[in-house]
């Protein structure tokens, strides 16, 4: 699914923006599910996530993590067949609803061997929208330090130290994706326009990737073709 030069721009950047990846109908089906979730104008909503310990359940609303396109791109980055660490709708409400601060995802969960996140856009997501931001070059850095959001998106990582180089990205049409290593700094704003944001992400890791701070591999990782 991926070519050399974008294979190469992921492994030199930390990020990738790749159009169509998701087909229309699997994402206008995850979509419509997300459009039943209850949000509120500039406020928050209740993320939809990937249970591992039941993998099976609520399958179209997760239908992005074992779609063929996405897994295989995964496995060529990842460079194994990829396993599912984590999934969830990702909903910016209309209206100043807010995105997150930069972060980067081995903020929270400190994963080495490989790991990625493929961020999929559920709708049209212009820069008003709360659109992505990411810091190219950013993963070459290492986790940075980071704190406690306590504002804009409380009980989030922020990182201390902002970017020089942001970069955000051009308006996602439904089914494009950007995909990015753990340590790269990405993040989104505000949502100013009248439309809820919907989006999809899926992470994955490397069969043999593990927790830094313990040694042992992420438990409970599934694997895509199981589903």
């Amino acid at each position: 699914m991926l070519t050399e030069d974008e294979i190469e721009q992921y492994f030199r950047e930390g990020y990738l923006l790749k159009r169509n990846l998701v087909p229309l109908s699997v994402v206008e089906s995850v979509r419509a599910i997300g459009e039943t979730t209850k949000t509120t104008d500039g406020g928050g909503w209740t993320p939809k996530t990937f249970d591992r310990e039941n993998p099976k359940s609520k399958p179209e609303l997760h239908a992005i993590l074992r779609h063929p396109s996405v897994v295989t791109a995964a496995g060529q980055l990842l460079g194994t067949p990829p396993l599912i660490y984590y999934g969830m709708l990702a909903i910016v409400p209309a209206h100043g609803g807010n995105g997150l601060p930069w972060h980067q995802d081995n903020m929270y969960s400190h994963i080495y061997g490989g790991a990625l996140n493929i961020f999929v856009a559920l709708s049209e997501i212009t820069p008003e929208m709360a659109n992505l931001w990411v810091a190219p070059g950013s993963h070459k850095l290492g986790t940075q330090a980071s704190k406690r959001n306590e504002t804009t998106a409380k009980g989030h990582r922020e990182a201390l130290v902002e970017p020089e180089n942001a970069l955000l990205l051009p308006t996602l049409q439904p089914g494009d994706t950007c995909i990015f290593t753990r340590d790269t700094l990405h993040r989104s704003l505000t949502n100013t326009t009248d439309q809820n944001r919907y989006a999809y992400a899926a992470q994955f890791c490397a069969t043999h990737a593990r927790y830094t701070e313990t040694g042992k591999r992420p438990p409970l990782c599934v694997d895509p073709t199981s589903l």
